[in-house]
């Protein structure tokens, strides 16, 4: 008898608990689940799915206990996507609603619903067979159906795929009795609503943030989805990686690439002239003159590596202090400093050698009768090595093509040195400065434009006023970059002084780390290596 009533106890101590457990969903529960799946980028026919297959009910069917432990799940760190819907068929018995309406659990990505008669089963059918009127249904691959649309608006503008495979570009102009109005290069096309196909991105951007939902609009540089914050629109040249699914198929971002244009061929400099365009963030680069760094996405520092072998340490630091970016368009400004501890002043005057004259005959270095006179008897022994810098400020502005295949812009520039400042003490006694109007002082006025070709080739093209300029010929340069005491750096004398000139090649971009150029003035060949990125 003692056990009895123990037993009876416990029984009714655990009726509420099991009542509790069952206790059907409350409706603002679903809506919450509902809303916060959209936020993530289920559909309603995906959130049915993932969670018949997780949970093995449907939304209606949840209890409110696992209803509390979904909305947690959805708000948590890691909340579900539409890559964790499983594949497998997940076998499960057939429940009858309250609306006549079989819902099968045997699925494989989408869920199917089987109309069932009002009218009752005849009762000459056998109780032993009637279980095998509405068998369970296993939908193959072949049978999926696609999901459709479940958000289009006036306004869109976009690629839409539709049920039949064509894929059209367009915008809708107005939507009546489920009719989109799509408005397309070839006319206004009538398209009904259930033909169109969703389309919902996983995006990954370079920053680390990541969105997913429903495509809304997408240009040649931009993309906009969907969220219950509201719409974000994302920078195609921010993106890192994206998968698309068009009707619950995935799309890959290995094939997405294919028709997806991003430029690969970033310049921080036109040949021998820099952008304002600097490397981006922890980024570094090597190329045949010098070494990079990005600290940050405006500022970045340069060292030409040759000189720092010969004792010459420099840093070069660029920042850009003005930009103006948009989707279609971007522009800056930047200040650059090139300093030098202990620089060969040899050098600098081999670029002005045509404004320094004998003082008795008032000839000049680049007379034939004067080629036997080197610039050692010509700069002071105390100016043989000096601390020398240049400084220039830059403009850069790039813009979108129409045609989609890239960008196109132009940089203009200006550049000056500080020889001034040792002007009057660097040459010995018999030598002088001409009075040369060219000769006030150092400068460099450049004018660069670029063009992208296709998506890894780009062509480039600059024009000068150089009162430093020298045009050197392919032997000559290649001699003095690897053949005299000074290797890897550009620095010996002689060649043709010219004041305007210019000049144009092209770049090739291998991948994203590589790339290299070539063009018809010195240094010739160039090369940029992307060898970190944190």
């Amino acid at each position: 008898m003692k056990h009895q009533v123990l037993v009876f106890l416990f029984l009714v101590l655990s009726c509420p608990l099991f009542s509790q457990e069952e206790e059907k969903i409350l409706t603002a529960q679903k809506n919450a689940i509902v809303s916060l799946s959209e936020g993530q980028g289920f559909s309603p026919v995906m959130l049915e799915t993932y969670l018949v297959q997780k949970y093995g009910r449907s939304l209606q069917a949840l209890s409110k206990k696992s209803a509390a432990e979904i909305i947690r799940l959805f708000q948590s760190e890691r909340p579900p996507v539409p890559n964790d819907i499983s594949s497998s068929p997940l076998p499960a018995p057939p429940t009858q609603r309250a609306d006549s309406t079989i819902v099968v659990k045997t699925i494989e990505k989408v869920q199917v619903a089987v109309p069932v008669p009002s009218a009752p089963v005849p009762q000459t059918v056998a109780p032993s067979s009637q279980a095998n009127i509405n068998p369970p249904v296993t939908v193959k691959e072949s049978e999926k159906k696609p999901l459709l649309a479940q958000f289009l608006h006036a306004g869109m503008s976009k690629r839409f795929h539709l049920v039949d495979g064509n894929i059209i570009l367009g915008t809708i102009v107005k939507i009546e009795e489920s009719i989109c109005y799509l408005e397309t290069p070839e006319g206004i096309l009538k398209i009904p609503t259930d033909d169109i196909l969703e389309e919902t991105a996983e995006i990954s951007k370079r920053d680390e943030s990541k969105y997913v939902g429903p495509v809304i609009s997408e240009t040649i540089e931009s993309i906009t989805l969907r969220s219950k914050y509201g719409d974000v629109v994302i920078d195609k040249k921010e993106i890192r990686d994206m998968n698309r699914y068009h009707g619950g198929k995935l799309v890959p971002w290995a094939e997405e690439k294919k028709r997806f244009y991003r430029s690969q061929v970033s310049l921080t400099d036109i040949f021998l002239d820099p952008t304002a365009f600097p490397l981006e963030a922890n980024a570094m680069y090597i190329s045949g003159l010098s070494i990079g760094y990005g600290f940050t996405d405006q500022f970045m520092v340069r060292t030409a590596f040759g000189n720092n072998f010969q004792g010459d340490l420099n840093l070069r630091p660029l920042w850009q202090f003005y930009l103006d970016h948009s989707a279609t368009q971007r522009s800056g400004i930047a200040i650059g400093f090139d300093l030098f501890s202990r620089h060969d002043m040899s050098a600098v005057l081999a670029n002005y050698s045509r404004f320094i004259r004998n003082k008795s005959t008032k000839k000049i270095l680049t007379d034939s009768s004067m080629l036997n006179v080197s610039l050692d008897q010509v700069i002071n022994p105390e100016y043989t090595t000096a601390f020398y810098a240049e400084t220039y400020i830059v403009y850069s502005k790039l813009w979108s093509l129409e045609s989609g295949r890239g960008e196109m812009g132009y940089h203009f520039g200006f550049r000056t040195n500080t020889l001034p400042l040792v002007k009057q003490r660097i040459l010995t006694t018999p030598f002088e400065w001409t009075n040369d109007k060219l000769n006030i002082f150092p400068f460099r006025i450049w004018g660069a434009f670029e063009y992208d070709l296709t998506k890894n080739l780009k062509f480039a093209a600059t024009a000068w006023a150089d009162n430093g300029y020298r045009y050197r010929t392919f032997r000559q340069v290649s001699d003095d970059y690897f053949s005299d005491s000074t290797p890897f750096t550009l620095d010996a004398s002689g060649g043709e002084y010219r004041s305007i000139d210019f000049d144009f090649g092209f770049l090739y971009a291998i991948n994203d780390s590589f790339r290299f150029g070539v063009h018809f003035k010195e240094t010739y060949f160039v090369f940029f290596w992307r060898i970190l990125e944190l």
